[in-house]
């Protein structure tokens, strides 16, 4: 029979613990990045898990106006300063005269103000308070995706998450310049359905980068935006504003909104649409792609508010 050294045992209960240490390291920080907690979710796992996959940088957004609130998604793309940064649509934004409401899966909510928008690329940008716990931040692809690749959608709808897989189908041209000069071929089509309330919410590629930003679907099969690209050109245009920012959020918004806000942040975070209409979409029909018909948001119609 053979029996070890009281130093032998030693060693190799030693040894045995170390092993299950670091095994038991491995998996939390597999289990950590799994779901987020650590840098973004991986888009290989979103691939095999989508309806599990809550990303931690896509919001929803809330924008009040005279008549009624617009409901549409955005993602949080960093900070500047005091400042979180928003991306999103101008389609969603354009009619507020009061603050916006920018909700985190987190559970970290705040107002928001426009900074730049582009109506004909429909994008906007929205400066909210810096979050206080770290969220990780969408990056922008510098490298279009390619036809037939895999791209995901994501958005908060009417108020429910949901992020779906699709195809690179095509680029096309809003329009066909008059001039004969090339048509820009920034709008980027996708073979999956947006919902109305999903405008503004990112296309992302397999390395989970944005790939553009979605305004429109023809609520059957595809869904439209702008490519990286453009998204990429509106933010080296738009940045320079947040420089004339003050300092502090707070004061900011409390010069857009005397009177305090329509709804506190806390109420808006459950509300959803009563009643569902969406302004058409631009025409495309002579554009170089087909015709898009209502854009993917959603709004809900109440009675003027006073304060």
């Amino acid at each position: 029979m053979l029996v070890l050294s009281p130093y032998l045992m030693l060693r190799n209960m030693i040894l045995v613990a170390l092993v299950a240490a670091l095994t038991a390291a491995i998996f939390t920080v597999a289990h950590a990045e799994e779901f987020g907690i650590t840098r973004r979710v991986p888009v290989v796992q979103i691939q095999q898990q989508p309806s599990q996959q809550i990303l931690p940088y896509v919001v929803r957004i809330i924008a009040f106006d005279s008549t009624g609130q617009s409901f549409g998604t955005g993602s949080y793309i960093g900070t500047y300063g005091e400042y979180g940064v928003i991306l999103t649509n101008w389609h969603v934004v354009s009619e507020t005269d009061s603050l916006i409401h920018v909700h985190f899966p987190s559970g970290f909510s705040s107002f928001g103000a426009r900074v730049k928008g582009d109506d004909k690329w429909d994008l906007a940008l929205i400066a909210i308070s810096k979050p206080p716990q770290f969220i990780p931040a969408l990056t922008i692809s510098q490298t279009p995706a390619k036809q037939g690749d895999s791209l995901w959608i994501a958005g908060w709808g009417s108020g429910s998450y949901r992020i779906a897989e699709g195809r690179c189908v095509r680029y096309m041209a809003l329009e066909i310049p008059k001039d004969g000069s090339a048509p820009l071929n920034e709008t980027i089509e996708v073979s999956v359905s947006a919902r109305k309330g999903d405008s503004g919410g990112p296309i992302l590629n397999q390395k989970g980068e944005l790939a553009g930003v979605l305004f429109g679907s023809d609520m059957i099969r595809n869904t439209a935006g702008s490519y990286s690209g453009r998204v990429n050109h509106f933010l080296s245009e738009t940045y320079s504003v947040m420089a004339y920012l003050p300092s502090r959020p707070e004061s900011h918004f409390a010069t857009i909104e005397q009177g305090g806000p329509l709804r506190s942040l806390r109420e808006s975070r459950s509300v959803t649409p009563q009643s569902v209409e969406a302004p058409q979409r631009p025409d495309l029909s002579g554009s170089s792609g087909s015709s898009f018909g209502v854009r993917s948001s959603s709004r809900r119609y109440v009675p003027p508010i006073s304060f």
